[in-house]
């Protein structure tokens, strides 16, 4: 991955939004708040959550159909749809009449689809390219004051990359490039370290149940530990950071673990295993434990996964 290089944007172009959810109505937000586009077209497929984000954008015009952005000129669209709706929508776009494309960017914010699902629209003549932004949209309102500093990758068109760089450093993102055959990996990663997080935050709050906590006393419990754990993480490394009975060796309390899992909560004891086995992973690398505990902890986990 590199850096694009950066110029300067001559003028301030339309932006037509498809697709204005939680995302895309906060890219928009930002990109107007800080003068760096005019808001043009709004479209969802729900009038009702595209007359939302109108209002939080602050700015814009609903449609309520893609037929009526037809001679809707803009230098700039967004497509913020689910992955498997863009290559549709994009198609779509470019049967239009009265658009023409030459000297548009246009660019989808999936992190695991590339601009290869806007070719119709290349092929019009627009500049095309995905962008990312690695950051959790659960709560736009919060996005506004948090986004600062996120990494937002880039791949397509050097065109647009060019465009994009300059409208996402624009309001505080870091941003790099990555090939298009990178993106499934680099997606997975983000799922795992945002989505995945939440999950087992979930399987705490379960098990802290099933023993009788719960409610404000099982977030105090999980809150300070698990922001701790992840400071430490990013600090110091995850082969450094990480603590527990794997690190010791400690496999009676594997073992009672399991049990205690298995007969309260069943559900969550292929997670406890697999969890486990990547933690042992990184103990592995420490090179901190004879191998005689290292595989009988491995043993463990992988007759209990079984």
């Amino acid at each position: 991955m590199s850096q694009p290089q950066r110029t300067a944007l001559n003028t301030r172009p339309r932006l037509n939004i498809i697709g204005a959810g939680k995302l895309g109505r906060t890219l928009a937000r930002l990109f107007n708040d800080a003068g760096l586009v005019t808001i043009g077209d709004i479209y969802n497929r729900s009038s009702e959550h595209s007359y939302s984000a109108q209002a939080f954008i602050g700015a814009g015009r609903v449609i309520t159909s893609l037929e009526q952005l037809s001679n809707s000129a803009a230098q700039l669209w967004m497509l913020a749809t689910p992955d498997d709706m863009i290559h549709d929508c994009a198609t779509q776009l470019a049967e239009l009449a009265g658009i023409s494309w030459h000297k548009t960017t246009v660019f989808h914010s999936s992190g695991l689809k590339t601009s290869a699902e806007l070719s119709a629209l290349q092929k019009r003549g627009s500049s095309i390219a995905s962008a990312h932004p690695a950051h959790s949209f659960a709560s736009p309102e919060r996005s506004l004051t948090s986004f600062a500093s996120t990494v937002c990758t880039l791949e397509g068109d050097e065109q647009a990359i060019t465009v994009l760089d300059l409208l996402l450093s624009g309001i505080g993102g870091q941003t790099t490039t990555i090939s298009p055959q990178a993106k499934p990996l680099y997606h997975a990663a983000t799922v795992m370290a945002s989505n995945y997080l939440i999950a087992l935050l979930g399987a705490s709050e379960a098990l802290l149940e099933k023993a009788g906590i719960d409610g404000t006393l099982a977030s105090a419990v999980l809150s300070p530990l698990m922001r701790q754990s992840l400071e430490n993480g990013i600090a110091e490394g995850a082969i450094n950071a990480l603590s527990g009975p794997i690190t010791r060796g400690d496999i009676s309390t594997l073992q009672a673990h399991l049990r205690a899992i298995e007969d309260k909560a069943p559900d969550l004891h292929s997670s406890y295993t697999s969890l486990g086995l990547q933690a042992l992973k990184l103990v592995k690398q420490k090179k901190a434990l004879h191998e005689k505990e290292l595989a009988a902890m491995e043993k463990l986990l992988l007759e209990e996964k079984e």
